[in-house]
């Protein structure tokens, strides 16, 4: 388990996975899959993303079981209106309270990020700082006015290095957010503010004006989040809900 310490506050863990890309997709180590996770997985063209895909599928289950007792194939995993996964109460012993725990996945390159809570809602991103990508172009495209003036406004590896960190902490926050972010506040509703200057500062979250969402939805300056110390070459960040999603024990 990582050490996030506002994390591990608030009753979030977040484990770090390294991922074997050569290893074959019928190791021993998948044997927990269901077939909607290997159908899942066979449609992937790069055999390298189905093996990612697989890798940390087979972790999430490994984490799961651990903590529900329970084992790693009996899960069962459903999913919100939106498209987010959770666990299927009634899984060998995993009743209805203790399929609330939530999880949250991602995955680059050679690393995968599980993040867990019993009590709140969560959401995690890695990613690679040294994949081909136009990050300024990017950003300029999906971030709020004065995070891609902030990206815009460095060098190149400073650049690179800040639009990483502005992306993973949007992503871990809308992932943790959930249901109904695409149509309501989306990546350039909200804004990702203040640099980071050393691990697990906190991300400042500011709602761009004018952003509409449903009445029902909390917002997602409702969720607190963290950049913590990610292996060489990569960005991440955890977010979690401030509202509990069910009594601490």
């Amino acid at each position: 388990m990582l050490d996030v310490p506002a994390a591990a506050e608030a009753g979030v863990e977040v484990l770090l996975v390294s991922i074997e890309l050569d290893a074959a997709l019928d190791s021993p180590q998948l044997v927990s899959l269901d077939d909607d996770e290997r159908r899942r997985a066979a449609r992937f063209l790069r055999r390298e993303d189905a093996v990612r895909q697989s890798a940390t599928r087979a972790a999430l289950r490994e984490a799961l079981g651990e903590r529900l007792r329970v084992p790693p194939g009996s899960l069962v995993f459903s999913r919100e209106e939106s498209g987010r996964p959770h666990l299927a109460g009634g899984a060998d012993g995993a009743d209805g309270a203790d399929a609330a725990i939530d999880f949250n996945v991602s995955h680059s390159g050679g690393y995968a990020l599980i993040a867990l809570s019993a009590t709140r809602r969560v959401g995690v991103d890695i990613e690679s700082c040294r994949q081909a990508l136009d990050w300024r172009q990017l950003g300029a495209s999906v971030f709020a006015p004065e995070e891609a003036a902030r990206v815009a406004g460095v060098d190149d590896e400073q650049g690179r290095r800040t639009f990483f960190d502005v992306w993973t902490a949007k992503e871990a926050l809308v992932k943790a957010h959930g249901a109904g972010i695409a149509i309501a506040e989306g990546l350039s509703g909200f804004a990702v503010l203040g640099e980071r200057h050393g691990e697990g500062l906190a991300p400042v979250v500011r709602v761009v004006a004018g952003v509409r969402r449903a009445p029902s939805e909390p917002s997602i300056a409702g969720f607190d989040a963290r950049w913590f110390r990610a292996p060489a070459g990569y960005a991440a960040c955890v977010a979690w809900s401030r509202a509990l999603t069910r009594p601490a024990r």
